[in-house]
């Protein structure tokens, strides 16, 4: 064991000298210090000059003191006028302005790649520095804060030149108007993601996303935030962004969408919201002039008909029904959509939607409960006693099926109610769909999961599938 022992030290002390620093540079600056002090010997001891990424986190279980002493002394170590690929800065206590616009100012006079700010709180002024904006290295950019804390105005992005940033994130960042958020992408030729996230956006007239590089894009509201009238969106949304791959989209429908260029479009995830009417303005600025949002999301999803990949939101099938000019437009290349369903809420759009997509393969629908209404149409048995009754699911090209579902549990020696009805939508699936190859059932629970086995093996049994060949699999998801 002795021999077994020096042989693993020896190895570790021949690996090469600058290997130390690359490992120890991935974690925290804090914890690289601190295990290069106490377990590291000779070369392997962390050469603060070597680091090439600064990683500092500040929370209300730390002293700001000590905070600000360890900072200091690790920067005053490394020195100026070395190439810093990383720096990354989180706040997520009150702590001095000063120092944290000094820190900030360090990283970007050091050759700087990555930036990443997450500043929850501030005590006395801060202001982001507008070197940010001409910093001619970075390639990443990630700004994250709350209450105003971080806000971008034309003074800012006056000299804009970002000419290697490929990644743009900005999470509840307040950016004064449109024209300061045009200027901003036009300072980044080469940007391929662009994250919004809970964008304080509400008083722009209008946004345009304008774009010949972005290949994915994200513009969303986190879940804990309700999507209230202050935080609608502009009266008129645009998106000229004729390479993007992939889009995330949440939010309330614009009054207009005059310009949507999607056309390389391969995945989209889509939650629209309805604003149920239209509202006056505040008396003190117009009392006559009114709020032009909401009208319909017709032209939105026309410009998204080229999808390959498409996740529909439940608040996106209530807008297919309310607030839009049928007919559903043809997705012609759509061969993988999701649906969320929800108990409350009903399929009125479903039917038209399925109906126009010839060329789907693959339909996932998380949850197949839902509200009975006379407008869920032919996809499922609610209110309808007739077996026979017409249905767009008999010309259906779907081969796969994929189920998601709560919590459906056998009672002991009876059927609960929900276990009924999802075997009755299955049963009115299996009956009618005859391209179906797979169906696929998740569950959430052991118990549930152990109530769809049983599920399971009752369909199999079924008699007169409109597939008989059809392969059915139940899953913990």
């Amino acid at each position: 064991m002795a021999s077994n022992k020096k042989k693993k030290d020896t190895e570790l002390c021949d690996l090469p000298k600058d290997l130390a620093p690359h490992i120890l540079s991935w974690l925290p600056t804090k914890t690289a210090v601190t295990v290069s002090l106490l377990f590291m010997k000779g070369w392997w001891r962390i050469d603060m000059k070597n680091l090439s990424r600064l990683k500092f986190s500040f929370s209300d279980d730390q002293e700001e003191d000590h905070f600000v002493r360890f900072v200091s002394q690790v920067l005053r170590l490394r020195g100026c006028n070395r190439k810093l690929d990383s720096f990354s800065l989180t706040l997520n206590d009150e702590i001095d302005g000063g120092f944290t616009t000094r820190l900030v100012d360090y990283a970007l006079g050091n050759a700087l790649e990555k930036l990443k700010l997450s500043i929850y709180g501030i005590r006395g002024d801060f202001l982001l520095s507008r070197r940010v904006f001409s910093q001619a290295s970075l390639v990443t950019l990630k700004l994250a804060t709350n209450r105003g804390l971080i806000w971008i105005n034309e003074d800012d992005v006056a000299s804009v030149h970002l000419p290697c940033l490929k990644t743009l994130w900005l999470d509840d960042v307040l950016v004064v108007n449109s024209e300061v958020f045009v200027r901003l992408l036009s300072g980044c030729p080469i940007l391929e993601e662009l994250v919004m996230i809970d964008m304080k956006w509400q008083r722009w007239e209008a946004c345009f996303v304008v774009s010949a590089s972005l290949r994915r894009l994200k513009i969303i509201w986190t879940g804990y935030l309700e999507m209230d009238e202050f935080e609608r969106c502009p009266r008129s949304v645009s998106f000229d962004t004729p390479n993007l791959l992939y889009l995330e989209y949440t939010d309330h429908i614009a009054g207009q969408y005059p310009v949507l260029n999607f056309s390389s479009l391969i995945e989209a995830k889509i939650r629209l919201e309805m604003i149920d009417e239209r509202e006056e303005e505040d008396e003190e600025e117009d009392e006559e002039e009114e709020v032009i949002v909401g009208d319909n999301a017709t032209a939105f999803i026309t410009g998204i008909t080229s999808v390959r990949r498409l996740y529909l939101y439940v608040n996106t099938i209530q807008v297919l029904h309310y607030n839009f000019d049928p007919p559903i437009p043809e997705f012609v290349s759509l061969s993988h959509l999701t649906i969320q369903s929800d108990k409350t809420l009903g399929w009125d759009a479903i039917p038209e939607l399925l109906s126009s997509c010839p060329h789907l393969e693959t339909l996932v629908l998380e949850g197949l409960f839902h509200l009975a209404t006379d407008g869920c149409g032919d996809v499922c048995p609610c209110r309808r006693n007739d077996e026979h009754v017409d249905s767009c699911l008999v010309t259906s090209p779907v081969t796969h099926l994929e189920i998601y579902e709560g919590v459906v549990e056998k009672g002991r020696g009876e059927v609960t109610e929900d276990v009924a009805r999802f075997v009755e939508q299955m049963r009115w699936f299996m009956m009618r769909m005859p391209q179906l190859q797979q169906v696929k059932i998740y569950g959430q629970t052991e118990d549930s999961v152990t109530a769809f086995y049983d599920i399971a093996t009752e369909l199999r049994r079924l008699e007169g599938k409109a597939s008989p060949k059809v392969q059915i699999s139940v899953v913990q998801a």
